[in-house]
């Protein structure tokens, strides 16, 4: 599966870095999926040159304010990169960054926004998907501090995606 232009990511840090990061790696090996980093996608599918991407993220991040996640319940779509995730709580304050950033980016017609942390990418049936659930459990209780924001280039496969640049919130 690739990926197209920019994305901006919310990247956890300390235990909650840690614990996602263990169950991505598990997961990718065993079910032979690509592996990547834990992140909660501000917003994607950011098209346009570097140079102007660049600019709106500097933009963006000097308007934010440092803010919390909450990762909270486990869920699955048949969608590659909604594959198996958690959820993040929809805080007003979550759904008004991204309202910021979908200003900045002019993507105010986008899809309603679901705030969620991957854990796996691909396509597998149902079954497997709630027997991952099974041995990891569906419930989750995990938050952590946003500071900065990061910008990744996901054009391509997924383990040519890189990050461009972090933009430290104002504080």
């Amino acid at each position: 599966m690739r990926g197209e232009g920019y994305s901006i990511w919310l990247i956890p840090t300390g235990e909650v870095y840690q614990k996602l990061s263990e169950i991505i790696s598990q997961l990718s090996e065993k079910y032979s999926a690509p592996n990547f980093e834990p992140h909660v996608t501000l917003i994607g599918d950011l098209l346009g040159s570097k140079e102007e991407v660049i600019s709106k993220t500097a933009r963006l991040a000097d308007l934010l304010k440092p803010f919390e996640i909450k990762l909270k319940k486990a869920d699955y779509f048949d969608e590659y990169f909604r594959c198996l995730f958690i959820r993040a709580e929809k805080t007003d304050e979550l759904i008004q960054v991204n309202d910021i950033a979908r200003e900045i980016f002019a993507r105010k017609s986008d899809p309603e926004y679901l705030p969620h942390s991957s854990l796996i990418y691909g396509n597998f049936d149902s079954e497997i998907k709630e027997k991952i659930l099974t041995n990891l459990g569906k419930e989750f209780n995990l938050s952590f501090e946003v500071k900065s924001l990061h910008l990744f280039s996901t054009t391509g496969e997924i383990k040519d995606w890189y990050e461009i640049k972090e933009f430290p919130l104002s504080s």
